[in-house]
């Protein structure tokens, strides 16, 4: 603001020297000098207006400028009967403006003194001072130094009124910014306030101790739970440091530990053992770090400390658990080796004991039909021929019940098999051997899936060829096999037009030698058994669901 108005003094000085008194000096035909000195002047002040244009303010070198020329006119322009004096004050004007402190009163104490030095050569020389040649002159001069003096000075007041305007608002705004800031502050102070009630109560309600300790090792906070601990209170604590809690050898390894925490700058975790004021020993993790100021400074350390001996017990008790846990499932492991024996064993009396008696059975009854058929009565022929399909049945019962042992001890090599092609290889072989059938196999391509080839393909070869033998009695028999939909993609099914079955016994279907129809169709009841341990051998299920004469369907999921 002050660098505008003494561009707009500077400019107003230069204009109406040049514009306005000079002419007027002019017309009133006073001496020349005085036009000549306006002209400097004039041009002195448009320099000062330049440098105000760039932001350099010189507000002294126009006040000097304007006395020294004030000093030079007096005389020749009627002195104290002219205008000039009017000009001084503008000067008394202009220097608080601009000024500040002790200089204000230095420049105005200038200004006075100039004027009343001024008086006194005029009162003493008269004879210097040159008179107007009329009163019209002189009122003419008047006139022109009350109305430049009016002009100046009102934009000086103006400036000043406009300023105190300014710093008004600045005042008021800057009230209202102190005011919300001291709104703030009272709401931050309020929040914080809050938050400590609720830092100390969380401190004072957990049953943790947690303890404060400044460099020097003496207690700044203690809570709750350390009282308990300890049996020592706040104001007991307070101020000093662990010899005042712990015996001599605990107090010196604790202080110890504060040290490596203080000089490492780290958080560490110790443990402790010591005697509650009941006289019951406890131990006691510490965990123990640095504490910090707004600098990053160490100022302390914080610790919060947890009676462990229950966790500890447990531990151990646990330990022991797993001990014997251990052992017993070594025991059981060798129980069940020893069963996986006993199971090898039966089975390899099955293969050998029984197939044995059955071979001799079956070829006895041959050689009897083959030799004394002819002198046997009907009926007794076909008794024997009855002995002999029921050793081949039994025979079969064997390959299956070895097959499905077998089955639950064979190791899991599992690789990519695609299913599509097994499908494919099972229902040829299935559609040579009874080339008489009218059977429509529709299989989905690329049904690719993880697991023992071996097992699939036998898992596989078992459902479709149920599907074929329960489909028999359909003119145009239907199997299919493909993927189940609904975003179940590891889940597979084979689907058939067959006899079906009730669903009231699907619980039965899976189950070793269980039949849900008659002679009529031929089977042992392993077949089934032995796909469910296929797949829950994989980690999958295996399901069903069908209807009587329309059909059923065997969903498995291979993850």
């Amino acid at each position: 603001m002050e660098l505008v108005l003494f561009g707009v003094l500077c400019l107003m000085a230069a204009v109406v020297s040049l514009f306005v008194i000079m002419p007027a000096n002019y017309l009133q035909s006073l001496p020349l000098s005085i036009n000549v000195l306006l002209a400097f002047f004039a041009v002195l002040a448009l320099i000062l207006f330049r440098k105000s244009c760039r932001g350099r303010c010189h507000p002294k070198v126009l006040f000097y400028l304007l006395l020294a020329l004030l000093n030079l006119v007096w005389f020749p322009n009627g002195a104290s009967h002219g205008s000039i004096p009017f000009f001084f004050f503008c000067i008394v004007m202009y220097v608080p403006i601009f000024f500040r402190g002790r200089e204000r009163w230095v420049l105005v104490a200038i200004a006075i003194t100039d004027i009343i030095a001024l008086l006194v050569l005029e009162l003493r020389f008269p004879g210097w001072v040159v008179p107007f040649r009329s009163d019209a002159d002189r009122i003419a001069d008047h006139v022109v130094g009350l109305v430049v003096t009016a002009g100046a000075c009102t934009t000086m007041l103006w400036a000043l009124l406009r300023r105190y305007d300014q710093e008004q608002e600045r005042l008021v705004s800057v009230n209202d910014e102190l005011q919300r800031t001291l709104l703030e502050s009272a709401l931050v102070e309020s929040a914080l306030q809050q938050n400590r009630e609720v830092l100390n109560a969380v401190i004072e309600g957990t049953t943790d101790a947690v303890f404060v300790k400044d460099v020097n090792g003496r207690y700044l906070l203690f809570n709750k739970a350390s009282t308990h601990m300890t049996g020592k209170s706040l104001t007991e604590i307070q101020g000093k440091d662990d010899t005042e809690l712990f015996p001599p050898e605990v107090a010196q390894r604790v202080m110890e530990e504060d040290q490596r925490v203080l000089c490492n700058n780290v958080i560490r975790v110790v443990e402790h053992m010591l005697t509650l004021p009941n006289g019951e020993r406890v131990m006691v993790e510490a965990t123990k770090g640095p504490l910090h100021d707004k600098e990053g400074n160490v100022v302390g350390v914080f610790g919060i400390s947890r009676d462990i001996t229950q966790t500890r017990r447990m531990a151990e008790e646990l330990r022991l658990l797993n001990e014997e846990l251990e052992r017993r499932v070594i025991e059981r492991t060798a129980r069940l080796e020893a069963a996986m024996k006993e199971q090898e064993t039966f089975s390899y009396s099955v293969s050998h004991d029984l197939r044995g008696p059955l071979r001799h059975i079956n070829s006895y009854t041959s050689i009897v039909l083959e030799e004394y058929g002819s002198h046997l009565p009907p009926d007794g022929k076909q008794y024997l021929e009855r002995v002999c399909a029921s050793t081949r049945r039994m025979g079969t019962l064997i390959d299956d019940l070895l097959e499905l042992s077998r089955i639950g001890r064979s190791e899991i090599n599992k690789v990519p098999v695609n299913l599509s092609e097994v499908a494919h290889s099972v229902g040829s072989k299935l559609q040579d051997a009874e080339p008489q059938r009218r059977v429509e196999i529709l299989i989905e391509p690329d049904l690719e899936v993880h697991g023992d080839r071996g097992l699939l393909e036998q898992m596989l070869e078992n459902l479709v060829a149920n599907a074929w033998k329960y489909s028999s009695v359909r003119e145009l028999a239907r199997i299919e096999v493909g993927r189940s939909g609904g975003g179940m993609k590891d889940t597979f099914f084979v689907r058939d037009n067959g006899v079906g079955f009730d669903m009231a016994y699907q619980n039965k279907l899976f189950g070793a030698f269980q039949r849900l129809h008659g002679s009529e169709f031929e089977g042992t009841g392993i077949g089934l058994a032995t796909v469910k341990r296929i797949v829950e051998r994989h980690g999958g299920s295996v399901w069903a669901h069908g209807v009587v004469d329309e059909g059923a369907t065997v969903y498995f999921c291979l993850p």
